[in-house]
């Protein structure tokens, strides 16, 4: 069976060259295929070669420019195979001349065969597939994406092609229709005459990778560009250099001009090559592990750890009290240890970088958090690195108050209905509002912003700059101003600034305010207040407990938390650390087992508020502020207190705290705001 048994596909221009070895492939692969070209006889010329090699297909002749044949070549589709599955913008026409000698006719003809062409049988293909999903495959150009000389019509119409792809990709994922392009190079009737094409660049060559896309096992791949030179397949990517950011100053041409350096600069790629320089670095300072060994912590301990870093590997083999390294795998690994560049490696060897900023911010990956640990507890990076006469430096102690005000941005992405049930699910609502995926109703759980947001909260709290000790962290307390709850295909663009940092004797406070838009409009801001605790901490007396006062409750809720909600809202929230789902980490922490995110308990509060003095209206609620007092455990059972506290303005202000079985607080401090109508 073929990968696109079952489908039916439309492809334009596929009476001869490109479009007709993809109409030849889909048909090997079992799909009905309709071909469409200029000309009656090249297109039937096509679908009897299909038929004779035993497939099935039907021609089509017209010209995709025109609006009314485009729109009769789909219809054609279903029509006689009963649906459309697939689309491959194909046809095409050159109009070569330098810019001076461009008619317009020939600009005109250009950008009408290949830009409105592919808008029009697009925008048709569109709307026979519905909600039924499906692939569409347009065809853009290394003239459009690079450039080429002569080529003004041709490239711009193939860069607008580029552009579309995009932009519809976003329109049509709701639908489950894929949106690609291909810039392909290869020798066909319309490249005959372009030396720099070579001969041995085959349509045959382009053509597996369109059936590909075509297929349903790219059900996850829209929006890109995907260059194929022959037999060499890559992707177009575009690359944003790290730039300059003056903050609030507003820029002066001068600025422009003296700063120019800096905002063209590209990021290092620290990716050195096995010769280079950094290579043998790592070398030696892997070749030194060795003898930083601390046998007698590790006791009976035994593994093999293998190293990624770039092209490089090292195994690590401990056992029987003795460590030693070699290049390569040795057998089996314990565990895989993975840098992102042999420059965070040294970094942190030499002190610049903290082990658990590396990790936290992704630059060091690991399958096996315990191996980790284990290494960072039994051997000395630092210590090998000062051995070799490498400069070594601690990383400073404390927050880095130069970083207060620095800005983040993320890029915007799609909330889904997927999402939105598996947050609800992670935290047992039951609400209907949050599982209607076909219902137009359909809105987030009031938390759920929190996913979106997750990056730029990680981004900031991980950032170098800020030097944030990542092991001593506890978020302290959370503050959420609803304007409008998240929907379904809401196209979601986080920011986040760090806006305020203290010192006190116990540790240090940073906040990150974080906002979501949604088509340019602010849906919700978020404070986040992170607790670093000190290294040593002063005693400054024991805190007689405050007196318990006393509240007229008008609505309280339990709520167990199962022994894997804490795995479930880690998935849902993408809040993976190691304590909320490792149970060897949470114990090395000081936990008696994996403990529960702070934020699912808030939502657990959420819920109580919702179904009390929201009657079960989640946007009556319009700000949610809590605190953090204890961790909370699988198996406890949360019971969340609301009371009435005033009312002004419209808005009624509740007062609540959530405490487990034994009576203990682990929300406290805790208030919310809700619009009654």
């Amino acid at each position: 069976m073929g990968i696109l048994n079952g489908k039916v596909a439309l492809i334009t221009g596929a009476g001869a060259g490109l479009g007709r070895a993809y109409a030849h492939i889909f048909a090997k692969e079992g799909a009905k295929v309709v071909v469409n070209d200029l000309g009656e006889d090249t297109a039937q010329k096509v679908v009897a070669e299909i038929k004779e090699a035993g497939g099935e297909a039907s021609a089509f002749a017209g010209s995709v420019a025109d609006h009314a044949a485009a729109n009769a070549m789909v219809q054609h589709a279903v029509d006689t195979f009963g649906k459309l599955d697939i689309v491959v913008n194909n046809a095409g026409i050159l109009r070569d001349r330098t810019l001076v000698k461009l008619s317009e006719e020939e600009w005109d003809i250009v950008l009408a065969v290949h830009l409105k062409g592919t808008y029009l049988v697009t925008k048709a293909a569109v709307l026979a597939m519905g909600s039924n999903g499906g692939r569409i495959i347009n065809t853009s150009s290394l003239a459009g994406l690079k450039g080429n000389f002569g080529q003004a019509n041709y490239g711009s119409a193939k860069a607008g092609i580029a552009g579309f792809t995009r932009v519809v990709a976003l329109e049509t994922q709701k639908a489950g229709i894929t949106v690609n392009a291909i810039a392909p190079v290869a020798k066909t009737a319309m490249t005959k005459d372009i030396s720099m094409v070579p001969e041995s660049f085959e349509p045959e060559d382009i053509a597996p990778l369109v059936c590909w896309l075509a297929s349903d096992d790219a059900a996850g791949v829209t929006g890109r560009i995907f260059g194929c030179h022959g037999s060499h397949y890559f992707e177009y990517v575009t690359e944003l250099t790290p730039g300059v950011d003056l903050g609030e100053k507003r820029w002066t041409p001068r600025d422009v001009g003296a700063r120019f350096k800096e905002i063209t600069a590209k990021p290092s790629q620290a990716k050195p090559d096995a010769t280079g320089e950094g290579s043998e670095e790592v070398k030696t300072l892997f070749q030194a592990l060795p003898g930083t060994f601390k046998a007698d912590k590790a006791g009976d301990w035994a593994a093999t750890i293998l190293f990624e870093v770039g092209p490089e590997t090292y195994s690590l083999v401990a056992s029987g009290g003795k460590a030693t390294i070699q290049e390569g795998s040795a057998g089996q690994p314990t565990g895989k240890v993975t840098f992102n560049s042999a420059e965070t490696l040294l970094e942190m060897a030499s002190g610049k970088m903290a082990p658990e900023q590396a990790f936290m911010s992704g630059k060091v990956t690991t399958d096996n958090m315990g191996i980790l640990m284990k290494f960072s507890k039994y051997f000395d990076l630092m210590e090998a690195a000062s051995s070799l006469g490498v400069k070594t430096a601690q990383v400073p102690a404390g927050l880095n108050k130069d970083a207060l005000g620095k800005k983040y941005r993320g890029s915007a992405e799609f909330v889904t209905g997927d999402q939105i049930v598996a947050y609800a699910k992670a935290t047992d609502e039951t609400n209907p509002q949050y599982f209607g995926q076909e219902d137009g109703d359909m809105i987030a759980p009031p938390v759920f912003p929190v996913r979106p947001l997750f990056k730029m909260l990680t981004e900031a709290i991980s950032d170098p700059e800020l030097n944030a000790d990542l092991l001593r962290l506890v978020h302290g307390e959370q503050d959420m101003k609803f304007h409008r709850h998240l929907k379904p295909w809401d196209l979601a663009t986080p920011r986040a600034e760090i806006s305020k940092i203290e010192s006190k004797e116990s540790g240090d406070l940073v906040t990150i305010t974080q906002r979501l838009f949604v088509d340019g409009k602010l849906t919700t801001e978020v404070e986040s207040v992170i607790f670093v605790r000190a290294t040593e901490r002063k005693s400054s007396g024991a805190k007689a407990p405050a007196e318990p006062v006393a509240h007229e409750v008008i609505f309280s809720q339990s709520q167990t938390v199962a022994a894997d909600q804490p795995l479930r809202y880690a998935k849902a929230s993408l809040d993976m650390n190691p304590i909320h789902v490792d149970e060897g980490i949470a114990k090395s922490a000081g936990h008696p087992s994996v403990i529960l995110h702070g934020l699912c308990t808030m939502a657990f509060a959420a819920r109580a508020l919702v179904d009390g003095p929201c009657d079960g209206d989640p946007q009556k609620l319009q700000r949610l502020r809590v605190r953090f007092s204890k961790p909370v455990l699988p198996g406890w059972t949360l019971t969340t207190s609301i009371w009435k506290e005033s009312e002004s303005a419209g808005i009624i202000t509740y007062g609540l705290e959530v405490k487990n079985q034994d009576g203990v607080v682990v929300i406290s401090n805790a208030s919310a705001e809700v619009v009654p109508t």
